[in-house]
């Protein structure tokens, strides 16, 4: 009698073991409840510190190229034209005291017959008796005009003109920017043409 318990219980359970089908699964059923917000961790050690930056142009001002605004004509020596007023210099939010400024004027055939040159300011043509320099005052940016001899004043030997304005926080360094050429500045503060 214990063979014939035994066996049925084989049978029993093999017929449920194999009998199983692989069917598919049921339908999800619907999304549990948000569980609690855990407790906050322990703040992480500060990291190494990283590798000093390329340089770059921030806060570093520059203008578009102004056209030349000298007036022709007349007796005048000397000339004054307006690059930057005080209301443009108080939108940049820069103190012209503490900053560097410099003035680049662009022009063709200034030293050879090379097409289109910069040139920082001041700048003396001696051959034409002109002195072309740049006067901050009064929160203003201008170029001057001098003849310094009987020539013309008509200050024509530029095009254009530049300022590039880089405020005092900036210029604290060890760079001496007025040993520096236009594309050097240009290319230091990455500066567009």
């Amino acid at each position: 009698m214990k063979n014939l318990i035994r066996h049925t219980a084989i049978i029993v359970l093999s017929t449920a073991i194999f009998s199983c089908s692989d069917g598919e699964d049921g339908a999800i059923g619907p999304q549990g409840e948000q569980g609690l917000q855990g407790e906050t961790g322990q703040q992480g050690d500060v990291g190494a510190q990283g590798d000093q930056g390329d340089p770059g142009t921030a806060n570093v001002i520059y203008s578009d190229w102004i056209p030349n605004g000298f007036s022709t004509g007349g007796g005048a020596n000397q000339r004054l034209f307006t690059l930057a007023t005080p209301q443009e210099i108080t939108d940049l939010g820069v103190d012209l005291d503490t900053s560097v400024v410099m003035v680049y004027g662009r022009g063709d055939n200034i030293f050879f017959s090379f097409g289109s040159e910069v040139v920082p300011l001041p700048f003396e043509r001696r051959s034409i008796e002109q002195l072309y320099t740049f006067v901050v005052s009064n929160g203003r940016i201008r170029v001057l005009g001098l003849v310094i001899g009987g020539n013309s004043n008509d200050f024509d030997l530029f095009d254009d003109y530049r300022y590039v304005i880089i405020p005092g926080g900036v210029a604290k360094s060890s760079i001496d920017h007025s040993t520096m050429s236009y594309k050097e500045i240009t290319a230091l503060y990455n500066i567009p043409e």
